[in-house]
């Protein structure tokens, strides 16, 4: 069988595609230094994920709503099955590790293991192609989700989160958590999660990335054969509706009272994408993260300052990627709350970034990327990701942080707009 060879520039790396007669793209990434330990990884997924609640179901003809926190509550089921023997007791047999994770853009099931690839492989096709769900299994996925995302709320971290959300989003389903509201996931049914499997769990909408000690035909052979034991629908276009979320946050303060002894603060930073000077949408990527690195990382003079003035005592930072929005996001545990605010919004009003230090950090990912291809974990991770966020794999990294420079770093800072916020603050009960 001849496949795509596709070359990793720059990094001395081949990794191979192949996309089967159902549609199923796959992806494989032989590694030689795991030729003896015999180390393999397996990534399956589906480009559904949280956002999607709102679609023609395969089959139907009519737009239809969702429950929130059904991609995941779908995932959940797909370890449930007809025989005694299920997904986690299998892979405990192969001393073989099984897990699986939803995001608002995907859903994956991942396998790591070092022997019997071939049976692990093929169990992974095949249990994720084999849904079972009963009236009596989804009411008992019910009443445990619906605990934890009770649990959930009492915890500050999320409830700041949940919030903050809440109020930067209007239309965008970014608006609610991926585990949905105890409201929500009460709602759910065995009719709709099978509407929601059979539209979004098919080969032409899914991908497999395989890494480690593998061969690359085996592995097309394995996938072959085992799907094809599967009526496989690949015909029908998947329609979802797209919501064009407005600029303006929906609420601008909110402040919560919790158990806390160090207040949570939460607070987004929203802006149109399309004012931004960067329209590559991998480009941009890497400039944001570039940007959070440098001005927001462990190493930057922002957190140095933060610490040693003890205003948080912890604290992250990140851009949100919401269609055409961009939102800059600031979580904190808070000691010093007006001066800590007053000392972020000066820093943001006034951000600069030394021509040297970018220089500096564009080597170290140079060679965090090389050091990646050694990795089959990574490396698979890094291909997901791709295929989820871009829809390709991006080839040239090596390349674009190359090319990366000070002028369009500027120009990307100078047209960032942190004016239109919204914030939450979780703040201690009073006695």
């Amino acid at each position: 069988m001849i496949m795509e060879k596709i070359e990793l520039k720059k990094v001395d790396k081949t990794i191979y595609r192949e996309v089967l007669d159902n549609g199923l793209e796959i992806i494989i990434i032989p590694n030689e230094s795991f030729s003896k330990k015999k180390n393999y990884y397996f990534s399956y997924g589906t480009y559904y994920g949280a956002l999607t609640n709102e679609f023609i179901p395969v089959g139907k003809s009519k737009m239809t709503k969702f429950p929130s926190g059904i991609a995941h509550f779908l995932e959940h089921k797909m370890f449930e099955s007809k025989s005694d023997l299920k997904p986690f007791d299998f892979y405990a047999k192969t001393g073989s590790y099984v897990n699986a994770f939803t995001s608002y853009k995907n859903t994956c099931y991942v396998v790591t293991g070092n022997k019997k690839m071939k049976e692990n492989l093929e169990y992974l096709l095949t249990f994720v192609n084999s849904p079972y769900f009963t009236d009596e299994n989804v009411a008992k996925e019910q009443g445990i989700i619906t605990e934890e995302a009770a649990m959930n709320d009492d915890n500050p971290d999320y409830l700041a989160f949940k919030t903050i959300s809440r109020n930067l989003y209007k239309l965008s389903p970014y608006n609610t958590p991926i585990l949905g509201t105890v409201s929500s996931i009460k709602q759910i049914t065995k009719s709709d999660l099978y509407n929601c499997y059979n539209t979004f769990y098919r080969p032409n909408n899914m991908f497999l990335v395989v890494g480690g000690a593998i061969d690359p035909d085996e592995v097309v052979k394995i996938a072959t054969d085992t799907l094809s034991r599967f009526k496989l629908d690949n015909t029908s276009e998947i329609k979802v509706k797209h919501y064009k979320e407005p600029v303006k946050v929906v609420k601008e303060y909110e402040e919560i009272k919790s158990n806390v002894k160090v207040e949570k603060l939460a607070i987004g930073y929203k802006m149109e994408r399309n004012k931004l000077p960067i329209k590559n949408k991998v480009v941009l990527d890497l400039y944001l993260n570039m940007l959070i690195s440098l001005c927001f990382g462990a190493s930057s003079n922002f957190r140095e300052m933060v610490r040693k003035r003890h205003l948080v005592s912890r604290s992250g930072y990140y851009f949100q990627d919401v269609d055409n929005i961009i939102t800059f996001m600031v979580e904190a545990d808070v000691l010093n709350d007006p001066v800590y605010l007053k000392e972020l919004e000066n820093y943001l009003s006034n951000l600069k970034i030394d021509a040297k230090d970018l220089e500096r950090i564009k080597k170290v990912w140079i060679s965090s990327e090389v050091i990646k291809t050694d990795y089959a974990d990574s490396l698979v991770d890094t291909v997901v990701d791709d295929l989820v966020n871009y829809h390709k794999v991006i080839t040239n990294y090596v390349e674009l942080i190359k090319n990366m420079n000070i002028d369009t770093m500027n120009k990307l800072i100078n047209s960032l707009d942190f004016t239109n916020k919204a914030i939450v603050k979780v703040i201690p009960k009073e006695d």
